[in-house]
């Protein structure tokens, strides 16, 4: 095993042990270590990792004799389709994060379309920098910009949506007033129609009734 320096000038014993190849099985010990994906690499593997399609574009450093180099693997996340391996890719076509196993199986189209971790991080974060502005105060300055025009443009909003409905309420409220009034027109017309042409007919009845009872009256007395 290879030792590392502890920060009192002391042997550490225990920082390589953890100095062996994501690609074994066995374990083997590992000689290099991708800059891009962090994967520690046994001599094997790193010379076939910058001729797999997915990470063609790695740099692979040589590791040196200092242990605490060789410790130096950054954390990563565990893949929840197969807890055994990290995350170590991100593919940019199907917007899915990547372990080893994940690449062996991922549609061989994509492999153009993949990116380490590294890469994909900085990508985002560039995106997001670009989004900001510059990403220092100008750029949290512009958002604070944008959030008070969201603000505003919602209260805007309201405003007009309440201004909305007060129109459209005192247009039906209107337009009912107005149905009640016609209601009103046309229940007095048909009362006057009533009025000037059933009363007469009515009357012309009555006085058709009397003189039928009249004459039915003279004949019984004839």
């Amino acid at each position: 095993d290879i030792e590392s320096p502890s920060a009192d000038g002391n042997v550490a014993s225990s920082a390589v042990r953890t100095a062996t190849c994501d690609e074994c099985v066995e374990n083997e010990k590992a000689v290099a270590k991708c800059v891009d994906c962090s994967a520690m690499l046994c001599s094997c593997h790193a010379e076939g990792h910058p001729r797999s399609r997915a990470t063609y574009k790695h740099k692979v450093e040589r590791l040196s004799g200092d242990a605490a180099h060789l410790a130096t693997k950054e954390p990563t996340a565990l893949c929840p389709i197969h807890p055994a391996h990290d995350l170590r890719s991100f593919c940019t076509e199907c917007n899915t994060l990547l372990c080893r196993q994940c690449e062996a199986t991922h549609p061989a189209e994509h492999n153009q379309q993949l990116l380490s971790i590294g890469d994909a991080s900085a990508r985002a974060k560039a995106a997001v920098n670009k989004m900001l502005g510059t990403g220092t105060e100008d750029g949290e300055s512009q958002l604070d910009v944008a959030f008070e025009e969201v603000v505003q443009a919602i209260q805007s909003l309201h405003t007009q949506t309440e201004e909305v409905s007060a129109e459209v309420k005192e247009y039906f409220d209107g337009l009912v007033a107005g149905l009640r009034k016609r209601e009103t027109q046309v229940l007095d017309d048909l009362d006057q129609l009533r009025t000037k042409n059933i009363l007469p007919l009515e009357a012309r009845r009555s006085r058709f009734g009397a003189l039928i009872s009249a004459s039915s009256n003279a004949k019984r007395c004839v």
